[in-house]
């Protein structure tokens, strides 16, 4: 889908932080608009002074996420509207994913976001990304798989894979590491399927971990990452 640029941005609020060293984009440069979601999947080329997208939302908000090149990316969330009934007329029809669902009807959205608005978010290198996220269904499947494991090994193996093959949010990664019986082993996965500079909370640390020495290795770990 080649997104066309046609911007109303109320209550827009960007995500993660800038970093200096990335080379701003021009206004001439095409930018990859990815937002992933159940309802449907957005994956556009844009290259014009407004983006505009007409669609179903699966919540109360949609994050729409911009590709600059193949160094970096940029994100903002869009508010959603309820809707008690809707329908999706030819003009307007969303390009769905091949893992969309039909359209859920319970929310929708009418992003118009202008490339001024787009250009000045705090950026990230795309390195240190990972895209699309995973879905609930997915996820579901993965947590399976680890209580069909019958030995802790195969356990961690399979959450080692889900990491390396998956863009798991933080709290799937807690879920999918708490379904590991020994604290040890599961501070050996934590360490395993966690990139370099990644960070743990002490609360996210403590919810993992009960044994007080445990906690104190993963704490050491952890801290200055």
């Amino acid at each position: 889908m080649i997104g066309k640029g046609v911007a109303l941005c109320c209550g827009v609020a960007a995500f993660l932080t800038g970093s200096a060293q990335l080379e701003a984009p021009q206004l001439k440069d095409t930018l990859r608009v990815r937002s992933h979601g159940m309802a449907a999947v957005v994956d556009s080329l844009w290259a014009d002074s407004l983006w505009v997208w007409n669609g179903p939302c699966d919540g109360p908000e949609r994050t729409f996420r911009f590709e600059l090149g193949d160094s970096a990316f940029c994100s903002t969330t869009v508010p959603c509207t309820a809707i008690e009934s809707a329908s999706v007329n030819a003009l307007n029809a969303p390009i769905l994913g091949a893992d969309a669902q039909p359209f859920l009807g319970a929310w929708s959205v009418e992003a118009r976001l202008s490339a001024d608005l787009i250009l000045a978010l705090p950026r990230e290198p795309l390195s240190a990304s990972c895209y699309p996220p995973l879905s609930s269904a997915e996820f579901d499947g993965i947590m399976n798989a680890i209580d069909s494991a019958l030995f802790e090994s195969d356990k961690c193996a399979v959450v080692e894979r889900a990491c390396r093959e998956h863009c798991l949010s933080r709290a799937q990664h807690i879920e999918a590491l708490q379904r590991i019986p020994s604290e040890d082993r599961r501070l050996e996965t934590l360490t395993k399927t966690s990139g370099t500079g990644t960070n743990w909370t002490e609360a996210e640390l403590s919810g993992l971990f009960q044994l007080n020495f445990i906690l104190k290795q993963a704490l050491k770990r952890f801290a200055n990452r």
